[in-house]
């Protein structure tokens, strides 16, 4: 991350005035840093996105599955 010099000036700056600039100094740089982001292709994003819900399907088979067990174990045992 490349830090700029701030420009000196002779005159104080106000607060507002200096919030906006180290907003806008802050906004130029995640633009910079958005630019080096290597993002992934569509592939990669439905493949990962389709492993993804494949897995909450299966866990949530295997959990209602248990609760269904659990709930009868709990029933039989106390009528």
């Amino acid at each position: 991350m490349t830090k700029k010099k701030k420009k000196e000036s002779t005159e104080p700056q106000s607060k507002l005035q200096s919030k906006y600039q180290d907003t806008k100094e802050y906004l130029e740089e995640v633009k910079g840093e958005l630019k080096k982001v290597t993002w992934p292709t569509r592939k990669e994003t439905l493949s990962t996105a389709v492993a993804v819900l494949a897995l909450v399907i299966i866990v949530s088979i295997y959990l209602g599955v248990a609760d269904f067990i659990f709930s009868r174990l709990v029933a039989f045992i106390l009528p």
